[in-house]
């Protein structure tokens, strides 16, 4: 402490750190600072200025309220610094996000320029967001929608499917694939053009999605919100899968709903048209335990649909399998034998009733597998059909039949032709005119010396294109031939607008004629009706005697069965033919195959 006498006082105003000695004034004496504590009439009480602070600075309490300062302040200054770098940031996201927006030509809001920044950015961030869940749902259906029928395709089929099978390996349950292939759908499409055929895909897609929603096993995906559980395979192939956890029999009351709605008349401009359906069913695991092994499980079944009836489902078994597989097997072995000239031909004759005098022979092919020996045509033929090998196949047995009968002519069987098969298959792939008049130019065969059979079911479908071409083959004297007659349905009316030449009785009728008296009258009606239209009419598979002789009594021009002759090689009717008859053959054109059996 420090007294000072009034009159030695010089007070004046405290500096800048008054605020920390709570506003105390100050005298100076010999420049020294000393604060005033205590004032009388004859003194002034004083303190040390500069000890005073220090002391009053180095206080605990004061020391803390010291340091909380300095970081309000620098908490202040910070958070001032922070909002100024937010914004800064805030407005620099807002540019680029505007930006994006406008390269893809997504319009932003005029609106939201009067908003905070922020405001603005969740604002585009919205857009920017919409505009990647459409692109994202556009991008999946563009790539995974068949474009007709607006049903997924084979390859996002088989992807739900993998799914599935995986959610069905977890929880132990089973599900099922129904294989769904259209019954006569080819026909539609050769009867009137494509454009009704795509009509009635879209119609089946239709009727298909129409199931699902009836028996509630629809699965939309959460993206493309496309039906998941329905597909479009290719052409007139569909699938569906169900899930079975909760009812093992749903694959067989949904198979029975589709057949259902199929069935139902298609309305195609001012026409209806009637389709059906044939459907496999496989099971997993029962049947097979992969998307693509369940899938032709099911193909598998459903073509044993087709060969039991069609409009019918079958469920796979293992004993289809072993039939695929010996498809496959036959298919693979069928394309080595044509490549490597393994088929062969054959010629069965046709001979008169009155006198065997040989009317014409049949073609026929025939396959010597290396390992196995003779596979039959009623095994081989079908598959060369379904697999369109036949294309290839027919190529090579019409030329060389025309090669072998242009031989046989210039030998001397003028009177007689050669009858070779013609497959629907042919027929809607060629232009069968064309395809046979190449033939002859490349033989020198005449046409007067060929005839093509047709199978009825075959010839009654044919489009109006398929019948003036083979009626442009008649006019260049080619003989045309209903084969198996009997056995297609068609009406007489239809028989009678049809461009033929010869009705070819099919043996079914020649096998009961004796026995059942319907087969007889059906034997005589055809027949007469021949005689009428001025057809020859051919009965097929006569294979004794007692069948000859009735066949004969009824007036039937023609006959064709081992009671004549089973097919026999070229040497072997050149030997029997053209060595043994050639007496005859010079003054008829033809030659004389005796039966084997002497008419009595």
């Amino acid at each position: 402490m420090f007294t000072f006498a009034q009159e030695q006082v010089n007070v004046v105003a405290a500096p800048w750190y008054n605020i920390v000695l709570s506003g105390q004034h100050l005298i100076y004496s010999n420049d020294s600072a000393y604060i005033v504590i205590k004032t009388t009439a004859e003194s002034v009480i004083t303190a040390s200025a500069s000890d005073l602070v220090l002391l009053t600075l180095l206080a605990p309490v004061n020391i803390i309220i010291l340091l909380l300062l300095v970081l309000a302040v620098s908490w202040l200054v910070n958070l001032r610094f922070q909002n100024s770098l937010e914004k800064y940031t805030l407005k620099v996201l807002n540019s680029q996000t505007i930006e994006l927006l406008t390269s893809l030509n997504v319009a932003t809001e005029a609106s939201i320029a009067k908003h905070s920044q922020l405001e603005q950015l969740q604002t585009n961030f919205q857009s920017l967001n919409t505009y990647i869940t459409n692109y994202t749902r556009e991008s999946e259906v563009s790539i995974y929608q068949d474009k007709l029928t607006h049903l997924i395709d084979r390859h996002a089929y088989i992807e739900h499917l993998a799914k599935q099978l995986r959610l069905a390996e977890m929880d132990h349950f089973s599900c099922a694939l129904l294989f769904i292939d259209l019954d006569g759908f080819k026909q539609v499409n050769d009867s009137f053009g494509h454009s009704f055929g795509d009509d009635v895909l879209i119609q089946v897609a239709i009727r298909l999605s129409n199931v699902l929603r009836h028996h509630k096993i629809s699965n939309l995906s959460p993206i493309s919100q496309l039906e998941q559980n329905l597909a479009r395979l290719g052409g007139d192939e569909f699938s569906i899968f169900i899930n079975l956890k909760d009812d093992k029999n749903k694959a067989l009351e949904v198979a029975q709903n589709v057949l259902k709605e199929i069935e139902r008349d298609f309305v195609l401009g001012n026409k209806l048209i009637k389709i059906s359906a044939s459907i496999g069913i496989a099971v997993y695991p029962d049947s097979a335990a992969t998307p693509q092994a369940l899938l032709q499980m099911a193909d598998v079944a459903m073509y044993r649909a087709k060969t039991d009836g069609r409009g019918i489902f079958k469920v796979y078994s293992p004993e289809m399998g072993k039939k695929i597989r010996r498809y496959h097997y036959l298919l693979e072995e069928m394309r080595l034998a044509i490549a490597s000239s393994n088929f062969h031909m054959f010629f069965q004759p046709i001979v008169h009733v009155d006198d065997c005098a040989i009317d014409y022979f049949e073609a026929l092919v025939r396959w010597e597998h290396p390992v196995e020996g003779s596979i039959t045509p009623d095994e081989f033929i079908p598959i060369a059909e379904e697999s369109n090998l036949i294309l290839e196949l027919g190529d090579w047995i019409m030329l060389e039949s025309c090669r072998q009968m242009s031989a046989w002519y210039n030998a001397g069987m003028k009177k007689v032709a050669i009858s070779v098969n013609i497959s629907g298959v042919q027929l809607k792939h060629y232009d069968i005119y064309e395809w046979v008049m190449e033939k002859l130019a490349k033989t020198g065969l005449p046409a007067k010396a060929l005839m093509l059979e047709i199978t009825e079911s075959t010839l009654i479908k044919a489009s109006n294109k398929i019948i003036k071409s083979l009626e442009k083959l008649r006019a260049e004297g080619i003989t045309i031939a209903i084969d198996d007659f009997g056995t297609g349905f068609s009406s007489l009316s239809t028989l009678a607008d049809l461009p033929i030449d010869v009705i070819k009785l099919d043996k079914l009728f020649v096998a009961q004629a004796n026995d059942n008296h319907k087969y007889n009258e059906i034997m005589h009606s055809v027949s007469e009706l021949g005689r009428k239209l001025g057809l020859k009419v051919v009965a097929e598979g006569v294979e004794e005697l007692a069948q000859f002789e009735l066949v004969k009594s009824m007036g039937i021009n023609c006959i064709q069965g081992y009671l004549v002759s089973h097919p026999e090689s070229s040497v072997n009717v050149g030997h029997k033919v053209l060595q043994d008859n050639i007496n005859f053959m010079s003054v008829t054109g033809t030659g004389v195959w005796n039966i084997q059996k002497p008419l009595q």
